[in-house]
């Protein structure tokens, strides 16, 4: 009983500290769970740094356009009193295309730190035609260092 409960609170922690999900175009990605302290319309922005690999499920990956061109785009966000980076739009590298999601790499780019992103995916068909999933946000922050321990 004790391994069973201890194991439904890893997934639910997993769940709560996964990846940003997109269930289809214009639907917030990040995980909004419901409570008291925070509302239902509250978007949970999560924390990653460059070179962190982040998951995205989009509902335009099916197995039906297995040969489209996917890009992940990540947009910075506008905020008062923030210096611009000198660019508006980053393409995301590295990604693996199954299963209905897309495993991308965070860019390594100047002055991309402290800034705010829009992600958004784009499925590119073989005909021309183009689907998006917005992902919703993230905050790119610095790369954490682990300190060697003293002794």
């Amino acid at each position: 009983m004790r391994k069973s409960r201890i194991i439904m609170v890893s997934l639910a922690a997993l769940a709560f500290a996964g990846p940003a999900f997109a269930q289809g175009e214009d639907t917030v990605a990040a995980a909004k769970p419901a409570t008291a302290a925070l509302p239902q319309d509250v978007e949970v922005i999560p924390d990653v740094s460059a070179g962190d690999q982040i998951g995205i499920a989009c509902t335009a990956l099916t197995a039906s356009n297995a040969g489209s061109d996917v890009r992940v785009v990540l947009t910075i966000s506008a905020e008062p009193g923030q210096t611009p980076p000198g660019y508006k739009k980053v393409l995301a590298t590295d990604e693996e295309v199954g299963h209905g999601a897309v495993r991308v790499r965070i860019p390594t780019v100047p002055d991309l730190e402290d800034h705010l992103v829009n992600v958004n995916v784009y499925v590119l068909g073989e005909k021309g035609g183009a689907q998006r999933c917005d992902a919703g946000h993230m905050k790119i922050v610095r790369q954490h260092t682990v300190k060697e321990p003293i002794g």
